[in-house]
């Protein structure tokens, strides 16, 4: 028997998932997912409340077959206390951390806008390049907040030691309203953390870690910043500079005699030479040798911006995403 498409496209709506009610000091209706990683998956939901009140937020939930995994739990709370307080412009905010009898979540702002990995595919797609001013203020947006979130402090003000360890182009958003936000602190380390493996487990995607991650030697806020550099030679290169998918193929790479001059600094050649210089000094595998915090690095892009009458702001960079995401101009205004 065939049943009529309504029909079919409310069953096939159902098996994904949209349209589930999730309650726990809350309501929220799941809307449609927004994305799925190795361990949990990201939903558009609304929730609702009297008169009418609706507001649409992001929710994080654990896998299914991940719940019996307690690790994978520990960490997942870990996150969601670990954002919870972290209150900046350029960071995504948590709001709640909930369970239900057979789930996990995290309850998050919803960024109206795209990945920097997003924006980098379509542009490419079109034969674009990434504006300067564009690529660099995004850059130093994410800094200042990652400099907030390395010199966060406890309530009893104690430094908490965050080290996000997982900045790469899918976990840098830049609403369409020209807010670039950093979000998933899933594999982040802080002194909080429950879970300390940093001996025992490389956290983070082959193509962005520092090399002292790769070696184990330990993380701190100039792996960030190694990270963030590689974003930025993509950003400007349009090609990434460590294409590997092992950690094998990484050592092996980074171990090679004057790879830094021959696969990063040729590549940046129609890059502004001052530009070229900060990327080089934060990608510098000596963290001895980088800059020193996150605000430092931003201080520099700024000054960058400023030496070359280069004034981008939201609206640049909205006006920018409005041009090639068609969904842009709409939610600008949101």
């Amino acid at each position: 028997m065939k049943w009529p498409r309504w029909i079919s496209d409310i069953f096939a709506r159902w098996k994904r998932g949209a349209g589930r009610v999730l309650h726990s000091s809350g309501r929220y209706r799941f809307v449609r997912l927004l994305g799925k990683g190795g361990m949990g998956e990201v939903w558009l939901a609304e929730k609702g409340g009297y008169a009418g009140f609706s507001k649409l937020m992001a929710i994080k939930m654990i896998l299914t077959e991940k719940l019996k995994d307690q690790r994978t739990v520990e960490m997942f709370t870990d996150e969601a206390r670990l954002v919870a307080n972290l209150i900046h412009p350029n960071i995504v905010q948590v709001f709640q951390l909930g369970r239900t009898r057979r789930e996990h979540f995290i309850v998050m702002e919803h960024v109206f806008g795209t990945s920097v990995l997003q924006l980098m595919e379509r542009l490419q797609a079109k034969g674009v390049r990434m504006p300067t001013d564009v690529g660099v203020y995004i850059a130093a947006r994410v800094l200042h907040g990652l400099h907030y979130a390395h010199n966060k402090h406890s309530r009893e003000g104690k430094h908490i030691g965050i080290v996000h360890r997982d900045i790469c182009p899918s976990n840098i958003l830049v609403s369409f309203r020209g807010i670039p936000k950093l979000t998933d602190f899933g594999v982040a380390k802080a002194t909080t953390s429950r879970v300390d493996d940093e001996g025992n487990i490389i956290w983070g995607k082959f193509p962005y870690m520092a090399p002292e991650a790769v070696h184990r030697r330990g993380t701190d806020r100039r792996s960030d910043i190694y990270s963030v550099g590689l974003v930025m030679f993509e950003m400007f290169t349009g090609r990434m500079a460590h294409n590997v998918g092992s950690t094998r193929a990484l050592k092996s790479l980074l171990e090679e005699t004057d790879h830094q001059e021959r696969n990063v600094s040729e590549h940046l050649a129609d890059v502004p030479a001052p530009l070229a210089a900060i990327i080089l000094q934060a990608t510098n595998p000596d963290p001895e040798h980088r800059f020193e915090d996150a605000a430092g690095m931003a201080r520099e892009l700024e000054q960058f911006l400023l030496q070359n009458f280069l004034f981008p702001d939201e609206a640049r960079v909205s006006e920018f995403l409005a041009q090639h995401f068609p969904d842009a101009q709409k939610h600008r205004w949101w």
